[in-house]
């Protein structure tokens, strides 16, 4: 059932050995709706259009992300701006975000392709509304960014200082 709705929600295709990541993670759910089955709980979301049904698809969404994850693909995406060149805006939509570090590699690699003056756009978009709340703070600890090159360290992130010490922006 769970299967079914999340996949009508969001488009999610959870196979059958997720079972006990959906128990863990819908169980929080119930306590905190109140509900004392999942059949009630699922029952209600069915019955009706209520907020609970993002923190529904929240719950069943598993966010892996980290800045130039994959980095090939960020080094053929900036071959290809580079022989396409600046005489257009440029668009680019992330569909899955998370926490924003794939946008912010994506903006960091147009800079570094065709520097500050082309036009872009970078929409970033998940189905996870938390993790997009993350993403627009643009706020990261600072042992989370391990692998980035220390000169786009340097050149495209702020260092905490004081309260905020041990975060990048």
């Amino acid at each position: 059932r769970v299967q079914s709705m999340i996949y009508r929600r969001a488009g999610i295709s959870l196979h059958d050995g997720k079972q006990a990541m959906v128990y863990s993670r819908l169980s929080r759910r119930l306590r905190d709706t109140g509900y004392q089955s999942f059949r009630d709980y699922l029952g209600w979301l069915e019955s009706a259009e209520v907020p609970e049904w993002q923190e529904f698809v929240n719950a069943l969404t598993t966010n892996l992300t980290s800045f130039f994850r994959e980095s090939h693909h960020f080094d053929v995406f900036s071959e290809i701006l580079k022989s396409n060149g600046a005489t257009t805006p440029i668009r680019v939509w992330c569909s899955a975000a998370s926490t924003g570090e794939e946008p912010y590699s994506i903006a960091i690699t147009v800079l570094e392709s065709l520097g500050s003056e082309t036009a872009v756009s970078i929409t970033a978009s998940d189905v996870d509304s938390k993790v997009l709340a993350a993403a627009q703070k643009g706020m990261y600890r600072l042992d989370g960014v391990k692998g980035v090159d220390p000169k786009r360290m340097q050149r495209f992130f702020f260092r905490g200082k004081g309260a905020n010490e041990g975060w990048i922006r």
